[in-house]
């Protein structure tokens, strides 16, 4: 092999092979929900025993103006609170109108029948 060499009976590997071999990689799932005026793209983490964290990321995107506005969400009880309807939300209402909180709230359900969020 070319990336390795013997001497006196032992092998080694090249330097840059070596660091190539030991990334940490993080791993994910990803799901994207856009309309004209908004866009919502959530994504959990993979653990280290092929299962997933329980917890999803949502990156939020503003597009009514340019240049666009993105933030991240990651309030699971915020987004379960938001799809059973426990409070009336000032963060969902500011940073999104009547109809953006409604597709917001049908991502959310569509997230959780996929078994991403938890009620």
């Amino acid at each position: 092999m070319e990336n390795r060499i013997e001497i006196n009976g032992v092998w080694y590997v090249r330097e840059e092979s070596a660091a190539e071999e030991n990334l940490d990689i993080t791993e994910f799932q990803g799901c994207v929900y856009e309309t004209d005026k908004y866009c919502w793209e959530a994504t959990r983490i993979l653990k280290y025993d092929d299962k997933y964290y329980d917890d999803i990321d949502i990156k939020f995107t503003d597009k009514r103006t340019k240049p666009w506005f993105s933030t991240h969400w990651d309030n699971n009880f915020w987004f379960k609170s938001l799809l059973n309807d426990d409070r009336e939300d000032a963060e969902a209402n500011s940073s999104m109108c009547k109809e953006g909180v409604a597709d917001f709230k049908r991502f959310l359900r569509a997230l959780q029948h996929k078994g991403w969020l938890f009620s």
